[in-house]
């Protein structure tokens, strides 16, 4: 992918987190790939259109609680200040087993504290568009996640699919997560672009009434 870095206001600097959403995209199992379809061209309307169909999970995305708990809230309905805030890294580059354990949490727990957004770096976007993608990729154990689920972060983030495994049917961590108010962003990239901390991250979503997720712009703030 495209490595895509902005300079702005001259000090500060603009680091986009999202894989573009493209037709034939990698998608989760069973979910249908994105459709763009030309509605009108310059060339013969004078205008150009087009007719967009994805699903609400499509690439870098923001999960709500609605996705998993009955009655959760839903995009929509969250103060738009729940989108952006202080952000910071976890290096989670070398991992035994590919699990993010609680040994690995406990050196940044006061850094994690201070912060609106948690983000975990496994390196594993390197492999998006290969078919290792959706698979055995690192994941939070459950130690980990009811201790994150302890901290009242408005979201954590991570450059893999999903927070949970392929085949699970109860969702144990979204579940934790999303129980805490903890908004899940999945299918981050460009993580080896930022500095541990002293960043900030955008995650808007768009405005969809009764939406359980939305893909974002992730972009960070450095």
């Amino acid at each position: 992918m495209k490595t895509r870095t902005h300079d702005f206001t001259g000090s500060l600097r603009l680091v986009d987190l999202s894989h573009a959403i493209t037709p034939g995209m990698p998608v989760w199992p069973g979910t249908p790939g994105p459709e763009l379809i030309p509605l009108a061209s310059i060339a013969s309307d004078g205008f150009a259109e087009q007719s967009i169909r994805l699903s609400s999970h499509t690439g870098t995305h923001l999960d709500a609680p609605a996705h998993i708990l009955e009655g959760g809230a839903t995009l929509d309905r969250l103060d738009p200040g729940r989108f952006f805030g202080s952000a910071m890294i976890v290096d989670a580059l070398e991992l035994p087993g590919g699990s993010i354990g609680l040994d690995l949490l406990e050196p940044y727990s006061e850094m994690i504290a201070s912060v609106d957004f948690v983000l975990f770096h496994t390196g594993w976007s390197r492999y998006w568009g290969q078919g290792l993608y959706d698979q055995a990729f690192p994941m939070l154990d459950d130690a980990a996640a009811s201790w994150i689920a302890g901290i009242p972060l408005k979201g954590a983030g991570l450059d893999c699919p999903s927070f949970d495994h392929p085949w699970s049917r109860d969702y144990p961590v979204h579940r934790r997560l999303l129980e805490a108010g903890i908004l899940l962003i999945e299918n981050l990239t460009n993580l080896h672009l930022l500095p541990a901390s002293g960043f900030s991250l955008s995650v808007f979503p768009l405005g969809i009434a009764g939406a359980e997720a939305c893909p974002v712009r992730a972009v960070a703030l450095v």
